[in-house]
């Protein structure tokens, strides 16, 4: 029986981010949150589902009575369920480099007006965002740049990058956010979050470093205009592909969603 005071999510994805979520929930009853359903398309990850949360399919989330759907997986399932949720619930994903594809992000944006539902994008590994918003009248230049060891980088999507091979600080990437996003899609949401946030996927500026010697992902912000300059930076221990402050970040995001604090909003 459904438990009124909590708030009910579903959740698509149960990697590291989706298992993390329900440990903080079950441990920490207080944040009146719980899961109404878990989708895993991996089925090693889905016999890791707890009994009676797992979804065979997403068609039927909304039976499940989700007050909010989370996308923790990857841009595909963002790509195949972001318009099916937004039909129904609100949806908050975690893969923002889905939104490259510039008719998803019409088709979003047209859906939510449509049937008055919302997208949330968490703030997530982006420090500082409010500064970078207050000043986007005067802004000419804003830049992020990664650093992360060549282990916690995920080059599927990027085949042509030897990342085994990789002995000193290497720059990968230096260009448009919207270029990087197809590269490493599992990495660089946070680039994602900041363009659309400032200057847009064209304007804002990308940089990607591999460094074998970093033990940690430092991300830092330089946002330039008008004889104003931001300098944020920004370091936390990464295990896999992402570190323990995103994963907080998320929780605090959630609270703010179900708290009516501000978030960002792509619709």
């Amino acid at each position: 029986m459904r438990n009124n005071n909590r708030k009910r999510i579903g959740l698509i994805g149960f990697g590291q981010i989706g298992s993390s979520l329900h440990e903080m929930f079950e441990a920490q009853p207080d944040l009146n949150m719980e899961l109404a359903f878990v989708y895993e398309a991996n089925p090693e990850r889905a016999a890791k589902i707890p009994k009676g949360l797992r979804l065979e399919a997403m068609e039927q989330f909304a039976l499940h009575q989700p007050d909010l759907v989370v996308e923790a997986a990857h841009p595909e399932a963002v790509r195949r369920y972001g318009t099916l949720v937004l039909r129904e619930r609100d949806l908050m994903i975690l893969s923002v480099s889905a939104l490259v594809d510039a008719e998803l992000e019409s088709a979003i944006r047209n859906l939510c007006r449509e049937k008055g539902t919302r997208l949330f994008i968490p703030h997530g590994a982006v420090s500082g965002l409010d500064g970078i918003k207050d000043g986007l009248s005067v802004w000419e230049q804003v830049t992020i740049t990664m650093k992360k060891n060549p282990r916690n980088l995920n080059f599927d999507a990027a085949p042509h990058i030897p990342g085994g091979r990789i002995t000193k600080a290497t720059v990968l990437y230096d260009g448009p956010t919207r270029g990087i996003l197809p590269l490493f899609p599992k990495n660089v949401n946070s680039h994602a979050t900041l363009a659309l946030a400032a200057l847009g996927l064209d304007r804002t500026r990308s940089v990607l470093v591999a460094d074998p010697e970093l033990e940690e992902s430092v991300i830092t912000i330089d946002a330039v205009g008008g004889g104003n300059r931001i300098h944020i930076e920004r370091r936390n221990p990464i295990k896999g592909v992402t570190g323990k402050l995103t994963i907080l970040s998320i929780l605090e995001s959630l609270k703010n969603i179900f708290g009516s604090r501000e978030v960002i909003l792509t619709c």
